[in-house]
């Protein structure tokens, strides 16, 4: 029987032989490719990279992917030409990628074939990733210098040389694979602006593995592989890999820094805020001060004024202008001359100040201004009245902005980079905001931290890669183990530190609030007996003194009581004992005073959960009293559901008051934090963050759902674990 004559297709499986496997992976590699290319060109974004929550495959990269495919493919059929120019025109998109990230040039490279829809934040339009870049031009490269002939015959060296090129591309793609197992994409690569996407990733993997082990097949065959170049091979594929790794570390503790410095920033910032409310508060007495006694004689003003100055270091002057706006009397004189006499009204921006604190009656502030006297600052202008209610001029206080900063103590990372106080952002690289009356400033950290936190270079990773590969793998090995020993041993460090600074700030927190007491008791007792020794001859506002006294002495009371069992929360050892959940709740509520226009609904599983009663009760107590406190209503209506499910028991403390804007959520769990002003209700603001302390004690976790735009009411939502580890217990 005749056979029939071979097909084209029967002829191309025969010329592929071995490499049947390694063609059908490359295929789904082209594949993926085309598909994200179609994709880009029809505005698909869920094919060019499967979720928003992940980076695009770039339409160049799929393209430059799919040449190297294509070569390769054309290199197992052994069609050179076709592999040689298709791999090499890939690897060239990939280079001059890589060159446009190494020398920051932009070249018309990255959208030429394709505008691109979708872009990444930081990212460039079309700019591959220097990982995605890397792989594909190593993997041209490794089916390109193959296809290279010298007088008909191969190029020395070549297959060692594509095989160590193959294996250094498994490394680049091994960096990418290694941050998608471990949830660390957004950091595992060279640069943070963009990394290389899922898709890349799969398709990078599906042409890389097998070019690789044909390579090495190949040269395992002709016995042409000693065994340090095996381990030169895997030494540069680990090296990138840990390259990226190091590269990894480094930008996760950079970013550890930031959100570091961003919470000592807004501590500053707070502290900046109160302490300036502090001196416009001291300022205003003294504008009172004059209106009262109908004026004051010049040298009882410039006594006073000497010793505001004096007294709060952050005013470098105290002036005061007459009606005419002419800077009559100025303290301290040195150094501040040239403001004697000057006219606020020649400079439009002082006197629109001027006429509106007088107009207004209220303490208002300058933007920043240039001094005559040097330095620049804000002036906050406080209007004069003497009794009969004319206006006699304006108190002056000048805060110079670097003397403002320079007063506020910081801690050590901060005080590494130079604070700066101004009314922009445009000469600091972080900053929070100051609030000084009606104004805003920002104090942050200037341009000459930008080295300490900006990312690292391309450059400076280039040569870091290097380093690695020429250490070879023993010093890789070596520097990779010394180097994660030396961070366990300084995270151990670090972890010690901030349990015993925990320690000694609870120790504190008891002690202050514990030793306050009997002088508190006794400031109130003196205030009694002057009461009741004076009540004749005590005037209206020496009545009205007394009362604030007893007032603030009051607040300050409860304050240390808060501060007290903030302190116990965690001081005293977890007593773990399996309890009836919903029977404590009850019993908490009950203990709680509520007013009698109040309503509380109790609901929920019945449950048995292995925790601390005592810890359970300042958790509900708590949350019931704030939502009592902090309501706008004489007669409100509290709900009290308690769920369960396998593992957790949640508790929904729901009330019907006035909500928290979402924009103060996130703080309403911090300590001595209250939305409104402490005059309008009275509270520590401990509350909320006691609960925060005993949920965690529990190992569990706490947060409110409120949206006063939609409807009233708070919903605070405790979730702890059904029993709480017994490590947790004997660590408190």
């Amino acid at each position: 029987m005749a056979q029939a004559p071979p097909t084209h297709l029967s002829a191309l499986l025969t010329r592929a032989g071995p490499h049947r496997g390694h063609i059908a992976l490359a295929l789904v590699s082209i594949a993926i490719c085309v598909t994200v290319m179609i994709g880009w060109k029809l505005g698909l974004e869920t094919v060019v990279r499967l979720s928003p929550t992940l980076s695009p495959m770039q339409f160049n990269t799929a393209l430059a992917l799919a040449l190297v495919g294509i070569g390769a493919i054309a290199g197992s059929l052994r069609y050179r030409l076709v592999a040689g120019v298709l791999a090499g025109a890939g690897a060239g998109i990939a280079a001059l990628n890589l060159l446009e990230i190494a020398t920051g040039v932009r070249l018309p490279l990255d959208e030429l074939f394709h505008a691109h829809q979708f872009v990444e934040p930081g990212a460039i339009a079309g700019r591959m990733s220097p990982n995605s870049a890397l792989a594909i031009l190593l993997m041209g490269l490794t089916v390109f210098v193959p296809q290279i002939r010298l007088s008909g015959r191969p190029m020395p060296g070549a297959a060692i040389a594509a095989f160590m090129f193959s294996a250094a591309a498994i490394g680049a793609i091994a960096a990418s694979v290694i941050g998608y197992l471990i949830g660390a994409a957004e950091v595992f690569g060279f640069v943070p602006e963009t990394r290389m996407g899922v898709l890349t990733t799969i398709a990078a993997t599906c042409l890389a593995v097998p070019i690789c082990e044909s390579m090495l097949a190949a040269l395992l065959r002709r016995r042409r592989l000693p065994v340090a170049g095996l381990l030169a091979g895997f030494g540069l594929a680990l090296g990138i890999v840990l390259a990226s790794a190091h590269g990894a570390i480094r930008e996760d503790a950079q970013n550890a820094r930031r959100a570091q410095l961003d919470l000592e920033l807004g501590y500053v910032a707070r502290q900046l805020s109160g302490s300036i409310a502090d001196r416009v508060l001291a300022m205003e007495r003294m504008a009172q001060r004059w209106g009262r006694v109908g004026g004051l004689s010049e040298e009882n003003w410039r006594a006073d004024a000497l010793r505001y100055a004096s007294d709060y270091p952050m005013i470098q002057a105290v002036s005061w202008a007459r009606t005419d706006g002419i800077l009559a009397w100025v303290e301290p004189l040195a150094g501040n001359e040239e403001a004697v006499g000057l006219d606020l009204f020649s400079f439009p921006d002082r006197r629109a100040v001027y006429e509106r604190a007088r107009d207004s009656g209220r303490t208002v502030a300058t933007p920043v201004l240039d001094f005559v006297q040097g330095g620049r600052g804000f002036i906050t202008m406080s209007p004069v009245y003497v009794r009969n209610g004319e206006f006699d001029g304006v108190m002056n206080a000048v805060f110079v902005l670097s003397e403002v900063v320079s007063a506020m103590p910081v801690s050590p990372v901060l005080g590494e980079a130079e604070l700066i106080l101004a009314d922009t952002t445009t000469e600091m690289i972080m900053w929070d905001q100051v609030q000084v009356l009606d104004g805003t400033f920002f104090v942050g950290i200037g341009q000459d931290a930008a080295a300490v936190l900006q990312p690292r270079q391309v450059i400076a990773d280039l040569v870091l890669v290097l380093g690695l590969i020429s250490g070879g793998l023993a010093l890789l090995a070596s520097a990779a183990l010394l180097r994660t020993l030396a961070q366990n041993r300084q995270i151990a460090q670090t972890n010690r530190d901030l349990e015993q600074a925990n320690s000694e700030l609870d120790s504190f927190a008891y002690l202050a609030s514990h030793d306050l007491k009997s002088p508190m008791r006794g400031i109130r007792q003196l205030a009694d007996w002057l009461e009741q020794d004076m009540a004749a001859n005590l005037s209206e506002e020496a009545r009205r003194y007394l009362g604030l006294i007893h007032s603030r002495i009051g607040r300050l009371q409860d304050l240390l009581d808060a501060l007290l069992e903030f302190s116990r929360v965690g001081r005293n050892a977890m007593v773990l004992e399996s309890v009836d959940v919903l029977e404590e709740v009850r019993r908490a509520v009950a203990l709680q005073d509520l007013p009698g226009t109040w309503t509380v609904d109790i609901r929920g599983d019945r449950l048995e959960a292995r925790v601390d009663k005592n810890l359970l009760l300042v958790i509900v107590a708590n949350l019931v009293r704030n939502a009592v406190k902090h309501h706008d209503r004489e007669a409100g209506h509290l709900q009290v559901v308690l769920t369960c499910d396998v593992d957790d028991w949640t508790l929904a403390v729901i009330d019907d008051g006035p909500g928290i804007p979402r924009e103060k959520q996130e703080r309403v769990f911090e300590m001595f934090q209250t939305l409104k002003a402490k005059d309008v209700v009275e509270g520590s603001g401990m509350g909320l963050a006691i609960v925060s302390k005993a949920v965690a004690r529990l190992d569990g976790g706490v947060r409110v759902v409120s949206d006063p735009s939609v409807e009233r009411g708070s919903r605070f939502i405790v979730r702890c674990p059904l029993v709480v580890r017994e490590a947790d217990a004997s660590q408190s």
